[in-house]
């Protein structure tokens, strides 16, 4: 539906659509005021002074100021422009677009500067909507972030420690795997701010605190930089309206529109993947016999595992210590324990083999050309968002080297060693899409292009795998973004392990651990089934580890993913005299004699009776619905976080997390609707979900049909 732009006075203009209105500063073109008319709520509470945008030029100041501004009324909206320097004009198109706004951006250059980043549009001064324990940010990162109370929560964070500053998309690690926010009065009504880009290009998304209040933007990154040229985003910057305050409400509005990208299209999906298996482990030795635990962790789930082992069977390097294979000779003749294939064929369980996907050494006696088909990124931009990737030597898929290294790597191993599946860890969502080098397949640049050539080479890889074993071959790989879903069968993630975890919620773990933050599956209910199957919980089986264990293993299987017993930096627990050797280990973790806590192996089998019983088809084939609400007691569970690098601040730390002592999720599967609910407690106890009284006997997991 269109709109009638009024130009009502010297110093506003103003659109209004059938939902929103928008009100913009006639001198400067600020957005002074957006107003949800239906429930009432202003995203802006304090109408601030400056230009609604900021243009970064490589190698000069950033421009946040103009010469002139010109505002044009038009058929179905408004035409904004301003006149800058460097011979640069910025022109924004704004239009209602039934009940959303709609901005558009485009830069021409007549002079001879190189345009990197567009920010635009600012949204300065954002207050309170509901009030004071009512408001409520819905973010992408981490596949789903919800913030309580951010006016309250946030701090003013130059450096970008919490990554929501600077939150990179499309980026899985620290960044936004989706294209969209939402601020909301939960229950009331709000706003979704995102962008409709089918193009994958990189961009920021911003929304974080300043002296004034909060702000949002978005970041967007030129494709292709080049002296004089300009720079058209190619998709539309929207702001849309929430009526009900959920996030429910805004994943339900972002799949009506993500769901008909090419990109977004369902991929291969293994049947015994996510109907077969019950639990998957992590990280178990590949190089030396660990059957005895291979069959032991078979033995209490009860049903088929899923084991990624680790990555020591490369036949040079490729552990936690910066030994990586330098080219295609250090990676074959591999070596796999074959008692621990047999104990898994044995079983009927499935394996593969941990990979560092892109990451590749050089020596000076080897001829491949490594160096020349290395990833290359502008550090100055990895500063804003994850500074931490510089270190690791990535590799471009855009060059025949890699591309045709990378398919031929995998196609032998699956043709010698015949895994069912394969993991590629630090992979393509870990990084930013950008490659600056010169004599690669694609021009040097950032978005399209690279996502593509990356996309081709994992397609090829796919082919080739699948000609070796005359079947499909699943790919995982470590965290997700959207533009990846088709590529990818699972993914490993550790957001749900809450304080037992590292790496990609790491920034929020105090907040976590206060409540006043939580991982929320906005990944699992926009995608469904077309979403990868996650692989989560970071668990370790220990009575050490404690009972907030039983929390961790219940939402990850409640979400739809699969629980994970990790053993990546720390040891199995012993299996009477038998215990894990670190030195024969490719990290060092400290010995600590542990044994396994039955009635966490009790638990483990719960879970997987659950995750292949009665619930499965709608886990594996189903939609997440919004979960019901759950009256039980509040209970507060001990962790001790044991399983992380000894270098990071989080090794060894030991607490409690106060959480319900009961928790629901919903799923829908043509028609019918299911509840699982799952009690936490070693004793049975009587919860109300949704109103509805339910029985639950200790540690049960119920499938119910409200």
């Amino acid at each position: 539906m269109g709109c009638v732009p009024a130009l009502e006075d010297a110093v506003s203009l103003r659109l209004a659509g059938t939902s929103l209105v928008v009100e913009f500063d006639g001198a400067s073109g600020a957005i002074k005021s957006i107003r949800n008319t239906v429930s009432g709520l202003d995203l802006i509470s304090r109408s601030l002074a400056g230009p609604p945008f900021r243009i970064d030029l490589k190698g000069l100041r950033s421009l946040e100021s103009f010469h002139e501004f010109i505002s044009e009324p038009q058929a179905d909206g408004l035409r904004l422009s301003w006149t800058v320097g460097h011979g640069i004009m910025l022109t924004s198109h704004v239009t209602m677009r039934g009940e959303d706004i709609s901005f558009r951006i485009e830069a021409t250059n007549t002079g001879d500067a190189t345009i990197d980043r567009i920010e635009y549009p600012i949204l300065r001064g954002i207050g309170r909507l509901g009030g004071k324990g009512q408001d409520e940010l819905a973010h992408t990162h981490g596949t789903g972030m919800l913030f309580h109370d951010p006016l309250d929560l946030f701090d003013i964070d130059t450096e970008n420690k919490r990554r929501l500053r600077f939150s990179p998309y499309p980026e899985g690690f620290s960044g936004s795997t989706m294209q969209f926010i939402a601020y909301y009065g939960r229950g009331r009504g709000g706003f979704l701010i995102g962008t409709e880009d089918g193009t994958k290009s990189v961009k920021w998304l911003t929304f974080f605190k300043d002296r004034e209040g909060l702000t949002s933007s978005v970041i967007h990154k030129a494709g292709v930089p080049r002296p004089g040229a300009g720079f058209v985003p190619d998709y539309a910057i929207v702001v849309a309206p929430l009526a009900r305050g959920t996030w429910y409400e805004a994943c339900d509005r972002y799949r009506s529109w993500v769901t008909e990208q090419t990109w977004a299209q369902p991929g291969p999906r293994s049947r015994w993947l996510r109907e077969e298996v019950g639990v998957c482990t992590f990280g178990i030795n590949a190089r030396h016999d660990r059957s005895a635990w291979l069959d032991e962790i078979h033995r209490m789930a009860g049903v088929p595992v899923f084991h990624v082992l680790g990555p020591n069977w490369a036949h040079y390097g490729h552990d936690y210590h910066n030994n990586l294979p330098r080219g295609r000779a250090d990676w074959f003749p591999a070596v796999f324990n074959d008692k621990n294939l047999s104990m898994i064929r044995r079983n009927g369980d499935f394996w593969a083999p941990f990979e560092f996907d892109l990451l590749c050494d050089h020596s000076p006696g080897f001829d491949d050309p490594v160096l020349e088909s290395r990833l290359v990124i502008d550090t100055d931009e990895l500063g804003m968002s994850d500074p931490g990737l510089s270190r690791f030597p990535f590799m471009c898929a855009g060059t025949t080297y890699w591309h045709d290294f990378h398919v031929e790597r995998d196609e032998l191993l699956v043709a010698q060693h015949d895994p069912d599946a394969l993991y590629y860890d630090i992979s393509v969502s870990n990084l930013m899409l950008q490659c600056l080098a010169q004599g690669h397949l694609h021009p040097p640049g950032a978005g399209t292009a690279i996502a593509d050539a990356f996309a081709a080479m994992y397609r090829d890889t796919s082919s080739a795998m699948a000609r070796a074993k005359g079947d499909h071959v699943p790919a995982g790989t470590e965290v997700i973004s959207e533009i990846f879903i088709s590529q990818f069968e699972y993914y490993q993630a550790r957001g749900e392990a809450g304080p037992y975890a590292p790496f990609e919620v790491a920034p929020f773990r105090d907040w976590i651990l206060e409540g006043r933050a939580e991982k929320i599956p906005l990944f699992t209910y926009v995608f469904g089934p077309r979403a990868p199957l996650r692989m989560d919980g970071w668990a370790k089986l220990s009575p050490e580890a404690g009972d907030l264990f039983y929390w961790t293993a219940a939402q990850v299987l409640l979400n739809g993913g699969l629980l994970q017993l990790n053993y990546e930096f720390s040891g199995l627990e012993d299996l009477g005299d038998l215990a894990d050797d670190s030195e024969q280990h490719y990290y060092r973790f400290d010995q600590r004699k542990l044994m396994i806590d039955p009635a966490k192996a009790a638990f483990v089998g719960e879970v997987a009776r659950t995750r292949t019983g009665p619930a499965n088809k709608f886990l594996a084939r189903g939609a997440m619905s919004a979960a019901p609400g759950v009256d039980a007691p509040l209970v507060s569970l001990r962790y001790h976080a044991y399983n992380i690098g000894k270098g990071d601040p989080l090794y060894d730390t030991q607490g409690a997390m106060t959480v319900p002592s009961a928790l629901a999720s919903a799923w829908e599967l043509e028609g019918t609707a299911i509840w699982l609910v799952a009690n936490l407690l070693n004793e049975a106890q009587e919860v109300r979900v949704d109103g509805k009284r339910v029985e639950l006997a200790g540690r049960q997991i119920r499938l119910i049909e409200p």
